[in-house]
């Protein structure tokens, strides 16, 4: 090979190896920039409002149509709705200019009574570009069946969160504590009861409640720990409704060994 042809290669060679360095560096440019708006990739609607949803009735969906009014093809990278109630999903093939693209959004309105505005951001272009729209409405709650939060039937339309109130030591002269639920699942007042035996005045909690017709509420439990024991300990709360006994309720301290012979 003559001079000159060596001098055409290595020549060939550089032009290539500074195209490629360009290229990556614009990649990696665009892979640190943040995504740019793109006017031109416009939905149909920018927000979407339900309305009233009865949470009862589930899941509500909307479909936004985005048009892509620019002059290069449009790819939805990733829809985010920033929250575990709404999903997505979306168009996955190339839109073409002057054609449009769907992002569907769904809301879940379970446990979420009131309004809601959720937005959603869709990138485009592998996140070089990015468009948003959003969704609201109100959400009508109902009462939930007792049992979703207050699985433990007592009896007499007592219903309580846990079976029975577990401490574990966090140290002596340190306190436990925990929440329980209680629940009315009758349509009359309810007075609640809890006798302790034996009699233990270092558990802290209410012995009388009083609840309304279908009330359901949370009270604070708490021990301090003013010694250690190897073994687990309990006692029991016997429970009344109205005056009437219902199934009792065991308290357990787990020991150092804790052996878990509490039921």
């Amino acid at each position: 090979m003559s001079v000159k042809n060596h001098i055409r290669l290595w020549r060939c060679r550089l032009v290539f190896f500074v195209s490629a360095l360009i290229a990556c560096s614009s990649i990696i440019a665009q892979g640190h920039s943040e995504p740019a708006y793109l006017s031109s990739f416009r939905p149909d609607k920018k927000v979407y409002n339900f309305g009233k949803i009865n949470e009862k009735e589930g899941k509500v969906s909307h479909l936004f149509r985005f048009t892509n009014n620019s002059n290069m093809p449009i790819a939805i990278t990733m829809v985010d709705a920033s929250c575990g109630c709404t999903t997505t999903e979306y168009t996955r093939e190339v839109i073409r200019p002057g054609k449009i693209g769907m992002v569907k959004v769904t809301f879940n309105p379970a446990f979420r009574p009131g309004h809601f505005f959720k937005e959603v951001r869709v990138l485009l272009n592998n996140g070089r570009f990015y468009v948003r729209c959003w969704v609201e409405g109100n959400v009508v709650g109902y009462l939930h069946p007792v049992t979703e939060d207050f699985p433990y039937a007592f009896g007499r339309g007592l219903y309580m969160s846990l079976a029975l109130l577990p401490f574990s030591s966090p140290g002596v002269g340190q306190t436990a504590s925990l929440r329980l639920g209680i629940a009315n699942d009758t349509d009359k007042p309810m007075a609640v009861t809890f006798t302790r035996h034996p009699n233990n005045r270092v558990l802290k909690m209410p012995n009388h409640i009083q609840l309304a017709a279908k009330e359901r509420r949370y009270i604070d439990v708490s021990y301090t720990f003013y010694r250690e024991y190897v073994y687990n300990r309990f006692i029991w709360l016997h429970v009344s409704v109205n005056g009437k006994p219902v199934k009792p309720m065991k308290v357990v301290w787990f020991g150092s060994n804790n052996m878990l012979h509490y039921k």
